[in-house]
């Protein structure tokens, strides 16, 4: 091979090892961590832990609540949770002050080996609306776009549903 040839025949191997799919045993060490990211969504909501609810972010993070509400970065994921955790329903917004929220279910796809959608199935209790009845039993989705940097899997995008009942 020509010294010309060489370095772009280096290149080529070099994008091609870096962008392989992931080896089952990497891919199965990244599916437990996120669901352990997971875990620490349901923890930190049961915990009504504001700064560690937002540390699961991403730098650039985005949260969507079930009412389309967005904010970005962890800073300000922060700061809309903490009313929310803290049970102050001045502006209207429900309280998780005595909430319990329970991971029922993760669901995961890689889109690539550090890029995933993930689905998280949840049930909540002891939530209370803004007059300060109960709001029962509440089923939802959190949709997430998850990224790894660095070694560690954060949320990228969180948009957040209540699911309906089914009717049979």
């Amino acid at each position: 091979m020509t010294p010309r040839l060489r370095i772009p025949a280096l290149l080529m191997t070099v994008l091609c090892v870096s962008a392989a799919p992931p080896a089952p045993g990497d891919k199965a060490k990244d599916e437990a961590a996120i669901r352990e990211l997971a875990a620490g969504f349901e923890k930190t909501h049961t915990a009504h832990d504001a700064k560690a609810f937002a540390a699961l972010f991403a730098p650039d993070g985005e949260f969507t609540n079930v009412r389309g509400m967005t904010a970005r970065g962890p800073k300000a994921i922060e700061e809309f949770h903490r009313p929310l955790f803290e049970g102050d329903t001045s502006k209207g917004n429900p309280s998780f002050k005595e909430a319990v929220l329970k991971v029922d279910e993760v669901r995961t796809r890689f889109l690539r080996p550090d890029v995933a959608s993930v689905d998280i199935l949840w049930t909540q209790t002891g939530s209370k609306s803004p007059d300060g009845k109960d709001r029962g039993t509440r089923k939802g989705l959190a949709s997430w776009v998850v990224t790894k940097e660095g070694g560690a899997w954060h949320v990228a995008v969180m948009h957040n549903m209540d699911l309906l009942p089914v009717a049979r």
